[in-house]
């Protein structure tokens, strides 16, 4: 059976997006977003001197930077497919976020398959295992080690993420029609301005090839759901091991601060905007990037 692969068709199917599964859904033209009241966060600061970092090992630093990293691009993702879900929609911008929604979760597979082989099997995974793991992380790593076992994320890494096909038609698309292909163009806008739905309805093929599911809107959420599933673990076992490391070889030269935010945003209601008028100050900037 053909699959209708259409963002005017978007359906939601689970409102579980505060555990960041993303979710298909349909939102009517002009998207209405109830706004969630402001909460205070806390925001612990944990300075590690410099002094005590130069201190360790070559292979101890590194694994305490590589750890950031890896956390730091696998939140922000995380953040940035909430806000581009809940934002999916009928319209020309919602249409916009769903194309983002693709972009970002089929990133954030491939860097967790990046970064879990440095963590499993590399110069990191033998400095971790310098350190005993407690019971409940070894088990969260064997949990994370039988996720990536299933061909979803190395498939996405591998085949959609960081490489562009060779070529791209709809002929197992048969019931696009022409309210699907449509590209957008601003004007008087940037230079290039531009956005193709039916590109982004037919990259998508080879993701609904990973699940079974005839309906792909099942297909694509059954995607979605293992890449954010996998996700969570992938962050609360880094965040934990580099807190355990932070412990075991800076304990008593760490500095802890307090920042109260008296009114940090849910990540729900963050807007994304793909069609959006330049800076003001674009031609000033152009020229200042002159020669």
């Amino acid at each position: 059976m053909a699959r209708k692969i259409t963002a005017t068709k978007i359906k939601k199917r689970s409102r579980s997006n505060t555990k960041a599964k993303t979710a298909i859904r349909r939102r009517s033209s002009p998207r209405a977003k109830k706004v969630t009241a402001r909460k205070p966060l806390t925001i612990r600061k944990v300075t590690l001197p410099v002094a005590a970092l130069r201190s360790l090992t070559a292979e101890q630093r590194s694994a305490i930077l590589l750890l950031g990293l890896f956390i730091n691009e696998a939140n922000w993702l995380r953040k940035l497919l909430v806000a581009a879900t809940v934002s999916i929609g009928d319209d020309p911008e919602g249409q916009a976020n769903f194309a983002l929604t693709v972009q970002l979760a089929t990133t954030l597979a491939a860097k967790i398959h990046e970064g879990w082989n440095k963590v499993r099997a590399s110069d990191l995974a033998k400095t971790i295992n310098t350190v005993g793991l407690p019971k409940e992380l070894a088990a969260l790593r064997k949990s994370i080690n039988l996720a990536l076992a299933t061909p979803t994320i190395k498939t996405i890494r591998n085949s959609y993420s960081f490489h562009y096909p060779a070529a791209l038609d709809f002929g197992k698309l048969t019931s696009i029609d022409d309210a699907d292909a449509v590209l957008y163009v601003t004007d008087k806008a940037f230079n290039g301005d531009v956005f193709s739905l039916l590109s982004t309805i037919v990259a998508l093929e080879p993701l609904l090839a990973i699940d079974a599911a005839e309906d792909w809107r099942v297909a694509l959420e059954g995607v979605w759901n293992e890449v954010t599933n996998v996700a969570g673990l992938y962050c609360f076992f880094l965040a934990e091991i580099l807190a355990l490391l932070i412990s075991e070889w800076l304990s008593g030269k760490i500095e802890l601060a307090t920042i109260f935010q008296s009114h940090a945003p849910d990540a729900s209601d963050l807007a994304l905007h793909f069609f959006v008028h330049p800076p003001s100050n674009l031609e000033e900037l152009r020229a200042s990037e002159r020669p």
